[in-house]
């Protein structure tokens, strides 16, 4: 995460298959988009007022993509793609995907962190989730946390 108060982004286009593959984040989350619209996120805290409700989720989901200028919800996430996911936690009809369980993202949380988010999450969650660019031009995937008067910005990046 990142709390400096970053100028809007530039408006960024992208298609699905920009999306797919697994973008990581802070302290281990990480968000796997897959062909069909299906999505899995791993360690992946709430939005915004959610995220200081101290759970993180894991589990699978769906997502779409919408245009740019056809999210309704505010400035929030720019005004570029705009990526919608509602997840579940795992287990039940909607069990995790093997293939894609990253057992180094619990390594990378320390106890302290474990500790400060152990509520449990919701039955059902959803992010919007804007798109922008690095200073080197890689694109990067962000929503915000917390209170809009002391949001902080939570990015996720392509993994390699």
């Amino acid at each position: 995460m990142d709390s400096r108060t970053d100028p809007p982004p530039p408006p960024v286009k992208v298609t699905a298959a920009d999306l797919y593959g697994t973008w990581t984040g802070w302290k281990g989350s990480s968000l796997t988009f897959q062909p069909e619209f299906r999505a899995v996120v791993e360690n992946l805290d709430g939005q915004e007022f959610e995220f200081d409700d101290a759970w993180r989720m894991s589990g699978p989901g769906s997502w779409r993509l919408l245009k740019p200028g056809a999210y309704r919800g505010g400035n929030t996430v720019g005004n570029g793609s705009v990526i919608r996911v509602e997840a579940s936690p795992g287990g039940g009809a909607g069990k995790k995907d093997p293939a894609t369980e990253s057992p180094e993202a619990e390594k990378e949380l320390t106890p302290d962190d474990v500790a400060s988010r152990t509520e449990p999450p919701p039955e059902k969650a959803d992010w919007d989730i804007g798109v922008t660019r690095s200073k080197k031009g890689k694109l990067r995937l962000f929503f915000l946390t917390s209170d809009p008067d002391v949001r902080d910005t939570y990015y996720l990046t392509k993994k390699k």
